[in-house]
């Protein structure tokens, strides 16, 4: 038996106001539709709701448990009906995205707590690490997108790339290191101190250099370079955002091919995105390109 609302609605107004001229006045409707209504229910469900008498109408003992079903319902259908505005605006649910962890470290701080004012209604949920490790979780539906580098990403089957913009790249040393402020430093030269990177070295353009140290923490790598010789493989938007930026130093190395770190946004093909993800895609856009 189908359950309809409006009937629902009938049902509460009558007990809540003993009478079915009162509930009728409520509902705005007149008093016989109303009590065809009731009575097509009773029908229905083979059992009376209400007791009608002289002096008002009462419910019966199987009616209480009714009628507090269906105010349950109601409840239920309202609170739904509210979330269906807050999730097509992209105010409400859950949203699960990637990023690769220079962008997380630029982007992630000033997104969270953007969306912790203005979306707080909003489940947020942010998974950091690689971007061959984060496809895999988009292709297991446990994210909805992804944003990070897209080198050797394009011919995964089933992934729609698209690029968003770009990191800055540079070489950032601890502030009295040996090369800090060197605006012309030969590859040979760089080669003599560690580097410290998030991704693998070849992969940075660094196909010369074997040794090095390879974290995906951002923070770690920072503690790293200002407690060693290290040369960091970062972002200039990073180290600006530290408290003690003046601890650090950037060191320009010749014929360095990547200078820049292209960031796309990466999801499943013919998969449609909530408005959420909708609105984080483009406000990550807005702070690269800020």
């Amino acid at each position: 038996m189908a359950v309809d609302l409006a009937r629902l609605r009938h049902i509460v107004a009558v007990a809540a106001n003993r009478s079915f001229t009162k509930a009728a006045d409520e509902l705005h409707i007149t008093q016989p539709a109303l009590s065809r209504s009731i009575a097509a229910f009773e029908a229905r469900c083979g059992f009376r709701v209400f007791d009608r008498s002289r002096t008002g109408v009462v419910p019966t003992a199987l009616g209480r448990t009714v009628i507090a079903e269906a105010a349950s319902v109601l409840r239920a259908a309202q609170g739904l009906e509210l979330n269906l505005h807050l999730y097509a605006r992209g105010d409400a649910g859950q949203l699960a995205i990637g990023l690769g962890p220079l962008l997380a470290s630029v982007v992630l701080p000033s997104l969270g707590a953007e969306l912790l004012r203005t979306r707080p209604a909003l489940r947020f949920r942010a998974a950091i690490g690689m971007p061959d490790r984060l496809v895999d979780d988009l292709l297991a539906d446990q994210l909805e997108m992804v944003f990070a580098n897209s080198w050797g990403l394009a011919n995964i089957a089933d992934l729609e790339v698209r690029p968003v913009g770009e990191l800055p790249l540079a070489f950032v040393v601890r502030a009295d290191h040996p090369l800090a402020g060197r605006v012309d430093v030969e590859a040979d030269e760089l080669a003599s101190f560690p580097l410290a990177s998030a991704t693998e070295l070849i992969a940075a353009g660094l196909t010369g250099k074997d040794a090095g140290f390879v974290c995906d923490n951002y923070h770690i790598l920072r503690d790293l370079v200002l407690a060693s010789d290290a040369v960091w493989l970062s972002s200039p938007a990073l180290v600006a955002k530290e408290e003690h930026a003046e601890r650090f130093g950037f060191v320009g190395v010749r014929k360095f091919g990547a200078s820049t770190s292209s960031i796309a946004m990466i999801t499943r093909m013919g998969r449609t995105l909530s408005p959420a993800a909708n609105a984080v895609a483009g406000r990550v856009s807005e702070l690269l390109l800020g």
